[in-house]
This record gives C-alpha cells, structure tokens and sequence, in this order.
C-alpha cells in the first residue's frame, strides 16, 4: 500500500496546511530537502510513458501483467443485449508462469565460493567454512521461500527486487516476573531477506541498467505505527510521529506543514534513501528523520542492499527494467481469451440459435422452453430459425495457433517434460531435460546473475556481522569477548553435520602436536560422546575477515540433474551389468537396483533375500548342480 500526503490548499491553490511542530536544523532541512526532490524525480519514472513498455508507464505495466497473471476477468456488460456474453479467462499465462517456476526451483539454487588469502592463493578450507555458513543463513530466513518469490516476481513483474541486510532490533516485553525488559525481536532481527514491490523502489536513472550504479535509490512503503515504534521510538524525534500525518518541508520558506493521508489512520510512511556518491544511508517516518544526517552507509563493502533480475532484457543491457514473460504473452494471451469468449458465445448461439416470426402475432422469449405449446391466431404465422453461420472449428484453430505462439514464447509442453505415454528411456528423459534446459538457458542466466549478487552480499554481512564478537562479561577494567558458534545443517536431509567456531586465540599455523592437542580437546569439550559424523571447525575471525570471497554461478548448480535422470541412468546400467558375468551382482544389485528408488535406498539389505547355504558335503551332486544352475548329467 503506498500512502498519498497531500497539503490542503485553498481555492487560489495556495497552501493552508497547519504548521508542524516539527522544526530541525539546517543541515537536516537540506538534506530532507535534497531527498524531497530526488523523490519526485523518481516519482515521475514510474508515471511516464516508455515506449519499452509500449508507451506505458512502470505502474501501468505491472498492473496489466499481474491480471494477466491472476486471471482478472472484467466483470459483465451493464447493456442486457450483452450481458450474456462469455467473460470467462484462460488461465494460460499462470500455469506458463508457475510449470517455468516450479522447473527453476526444483532445485534451490546457491553459489559456489572461492576464497583468496593476501598472497593470491585459493584457500578451501576458508571457502568450506563460507558456503557452510551461508548455508546456516539460508536455514534461518526464509531463503528457500524467498528464492521461490523472487523467481515468480521475475515471471510476472518487470523486474524482481530483493532486500538484502542484517538488523538486530530490540523490543521491551513484560518477563514471567512481572518486569519489564529488553529483548532480541526474532522477527526483525538476523538475516532480512524482503521483495520490493517495484512501485515502492524509486531510482535516478531508468537507462542504468546495473541497480550498483545508480546514483540514488528511495524505498518508501507503508508500515503500521506499532512497528514503528518498535523500530524507532529510541529516536528523540520519534515524538513528532503521527499516523496519517506527514511533515512535508517547503522549499519557500523552509519550514514543515503538516500533510495528511485520508486512507488510512494507522500507517505511517517509512522512506529510507540510499546515495551512493555521499554514501549515505538516511531515514525518514513521515518525513521525520530518524537518523542523523550524514549517517553513512553502514555496509562494510559499501554496496546497495539491493539484487535485481529479470526474465528477458529489453535492449541490448541498458534499460533498468526488463520484458516479463507476461508482459511478452501478452499479444497472444488477448487474442486466446478473445477466441475462447467467441467460442463459448457462439456454442450458446449453436445451441439456442436466434429466430425469426412471421405473421401477424407478437412472439416474445417467454414462449420458448421445453414442451411447451403457443397457438398462433394468424394462419400466415411460422418461426424459424437463423442461420448464423457460426464454424467453431475456426475458432479452435485460431486458439492452437495462438497457444502455440505463447510455448514458443515460453515452454511448450515437451520441454515442460510432458513426453509420450508409456515407459521411457534415459535417452527419452535426458533428451526432454536438455530440450527444457535450451528453452530456459537465457532465463536460467539471468536468475544466476541474481544469485551470484545475492551471494555477494550475504558473505559480505557474514564478515560483518558474523565474525565479530560481543562482550560476555565485565571484570575491572578488561572484558570476555564471546564468539558465536554454528551448527551447519545439511541442506538435504536437515542432520546437523558440522560445527563452525570463531575462536580469536586459533594460530594461524599448528604443529602436528598441536593438531593432536586440540583434538583431544574438542573431544573433551563436547563431552566424549561427540557423534562420529560431526565435523568440528575453529576458525580465527581475524585470518577469515582478511580473505576475499567471490561467488560463481555455474550451469550445472541452475540446472543440475534430475531425479528422473538419475533414477533412468542408473535402471539402465543395471540391466547392462547384471548381464555380465564379471559384475559383482550384490554391489549391482544394492546400489543400482534398490539405490535407484527412495524406499530402498537407505536400507537395501532388508529387501535381499539371505543366500542359500550348500549341502554338506556327501550329499546328493544333483541337488548341488541343480543349485549352481548347470544341468544334471547321468
């Protein structure tokens, strides 16, 4: 919900608005004023016409496409002459949009990490600790299910946008005893992963396309006021915050008015601008600042907390926003639903045609229903039916050729993984995976891009904020530092696997006999019941803060192997290598039979029966022929 501030003017269109009590400084009236400005400026970005989105504005654009993507169907005629008629909508942009959904996000997609240390050398065990943490983050907010939003917003919108950042927001609640204190807000606080709805994010130059290089970014939205204040009432100008009400500064004369917001009595106005050539990162309830005016970024890499991606580019990389698979559907989406609504209109006309009387009587509808009789004064009076020469098959043409415009578009069934009936081979599975893997390559592309910038940003808060530690307590003059640990899950089958500790006291390089000591430490710290498969790691936060981390996105982490495919490769080489007669047969059996279905994977000897034991020896040389499947010889 956006909120709209407006002055009250009077019939000369001069401001009569009430004074705010509001009254800072200088250096905060001209920042606030700078920020007013740029405000505006991108205000008008997102109400004028491009002709990139066919001459229409960014507002516009991305309302027409999220009906196309909700299957808004407009609402009857108000004419009884055309009340009848089909209004009905096909759901085909939806399902195009969620089969590409679900197909990118089969797998959860993470990038690959590389560590450099001072000397330009690759260092893996730092690179292991990194992606296991990200890994911890990823666990912890939601990554998975924003990963999924971020992909649909992509489909449907003309860009998606994403909030990367790190908060630790506190909250006063009432403890058991009865007492008041302060605490960590869970929901708030960690790893904030949000999507941006594009008509909140204003930016300084719709032809940079790289969301880093933009001169300004504003992210205004509607909060309720109790969030508000959890999140700023520490601040002392907190107390000129009203709901509904907005301190607006005037450039004449420089002092704030009061604005009010008819719509709604419980929100507030959250703005927070980012400037990239200030580095500043400011912010503003209700045209109030909340920070103080030359605040600088806080990120240690100085970077927006912004990633942006997209379906398909519009030009050749420089207009900041993209074509949406909606938005390129669109054409051929009017047309199908057109066709489909003259369809089912002219299966009403084939099947309760029009008539026509002659004669001297008046005949209305309400004589026309099953078995019913009307007598005709006049001899000359007849009805019959109008031809209308409706051909529906046309229009059934019409609509295959439409639809297939929009798989060319987007996937047609195949690529979808919709192939014959009847078993098939890998050949046949791998062939429509390739195929899907082609049709989606470009998009594929643009959404690693967006995961190689997410990555970028969630190692840069990890070093931040991750790697640092708190005081533990206070003796004297000197303090404990204390150092977080983490228990790394995996991300398959949620098992904790390994623990990462910052330890400050770690030596960058240990003797053998130091190795050992440390070992049998571990083991004593974690009581001598520690389980086998746990990993444990000590890390120096120092060394790890000094390394560079880079992300990569690589074919096969977008589009890694199926399943199917593997289950399809692996039934195949079964059958090839049970034939041999130089395959062991129990190996074959247990991990390409029964490892190729979930059921029998984990535990495939329950499923093999126990071998037959030999006869003694003296007894009957049939039976033991007979066993060995050779044929007796008398």
């Amino acid at each position: 919900m956006i909120l709209d501030f407006e002055l009250e003017l009077d019939k000369d269109g001069k401001n009569k608005s009430p004074l705010s009590s509001y009254n800072p400084d200088e250096p905060v009236k001209d920042i606030t004023l700078l920020v007013q400005n740029n405000f505006e400026d991108g205000r008008e970005l997102h109400t004028k016409s491009y002709g990139e989105f066919n001459d229409k504005s960014l507002v516009s654009r991305m309302n027409m496409d999220q009906k196309a993507f909700n299957n808004f169907e407009p609402s009857p005629s108000d004419d009884p002459d055309e009340e009848w008629r089909s209004t009905a909508v096909r759901p085909i942009v939806r399902n195009k949009i969620i089969g590409i959904a679900a197909h990118i996000t089969a797998n959860l997609i993470f990038p690959k990490i590389f560590a450099q240390n001072e000397e330009d050398e690759e260092d893996r065990d730092a690179a292991e600790v990194m992606k296991d943490l990200m890994e911890w983050v990823a666990d912890r907010s939601d990554y998975a299910k924003k990963f999924l939003y971020a992909v649909i917003a992509s489909l449907v919108n003309p860009a998606s946008v994403v909030h990367v950042e790190y908060n630790k927001v506190m909250r006063t609640v009432t403890n058991i005893d009865g007492n008041k204190e302060e605490i960590e807000d869970s929901a708030l606080s960690g790893f904030q992963f949000n999507i941006v709805p594009l008509d909140e994010l204003y930016i300084e130059n719709i032809y940079e396309h790289d969301i880093q290089k933009q001169g300004y970014l504003i992210w205004r939205k509607a909060i309720s006021y109790s969030t508000a204040k959890i999140k700023y009432s520490d601040h002392e100008n907190f107390k000129y915050i009203t709901p509904g009400i907005k301190n607006l500064l005037s450039e004449d004369d420089g002092l704030f008015y009061e604005a009010y917001d008819k719509s709604s009595d419980r929100l507030v106005e959250e703005v927070i601008y980012y400037d990239r050539n200030k580095d500043l990162e400011l912010i503003f309830v209700n045209g109030v600042i909340m920070t103080e005016p030359d605040r600088p970024n806080p990120r240690i890499d100085k970077k927006y907390p912004f990633i942006k991606g997209g379906y398909e580019l519009v030009d050749e990389g420089r207009f900041f926003y993209y074509k949406s698979l909606a938005f390129k559907t669109m054409p051929d989406y009017k047309i199908v639903n057109n066709l489909y609504r003259m369809i089912f209109d002219g299966s009403i006309m084939k099947l309760m045609p029009p008539i026509a009387t002659f004669g001297g009587d008046i005949v209305d509808t309400g004589i026309i229903f099953p078995g019913g009789v009307t007598t005709f004064n006049s001899p000359d009076a007849s009805i019959k039916q109008i031809d209308v020469g409706i051909d529906l098959n046309a229009g059934f043409k019409a609509i295959e050729m439409a639809e297939g415009s929009i798989n060319e578009s987007s996937q047609d069934p195949m690529r979808e993984g919709q192939g014959s009936s009847g078993q098939q081979t890998a050949f046949e599975i791998s062939t429509l995976e390739q195929n899907s893997k082609i049709q989606l390559g470009l998009f594929g592309k643009m959404i690693g891009f967006m995961v190689k910038d997410w990555g970028e940003l969630m190692q840069s808060d990890i070093v931040q904020h991750l790697t640092v530690g708190e005081m533990k307590e206070i003796v004297g003059e000197s303090g404990a530092m204390k150092f977080r640990s983490f228990l790394i899950p995996d991300m398959k089958s949620g098992d904790t696997r390994k623990r990462v500790k910052f330890d400050p006291d770690m030596p960058d390089q240990m003797t053998d006999e130091q190795v050992q000591s440390e070992s049998f430490g571990l083991l004593e710290e974690e009581g001598n019941e520690l389980d086998p498969k746990m990993e444990i790691w000590r890390v120096n936060p120092a060394k790890f803060r000094s390394l560079q981390f880079q992300t990569r996105i690589s074919p096969d982490i977008i589009f890694p192997p199926s399943d199917r495919v593997k289950k399809a490769l692996m039934l195949e080489e079964y059958d090839r290598a049970v034939q041999n007669p130089r395959s062991n047969q129990d190996a074959i059996l247990k991990d390409l039979l029964y490892g190729a279905y979930e059921k029998t994977a984990d535990n495939p000897e329950k499923y093999i029966a126990p071998e037959q034991q030999a006869p003694q020896q003296g007894g009957d040389p049939g039976a033991i022929k007979a066993i060995m499947g050779e044929q007796q010889v008398t």
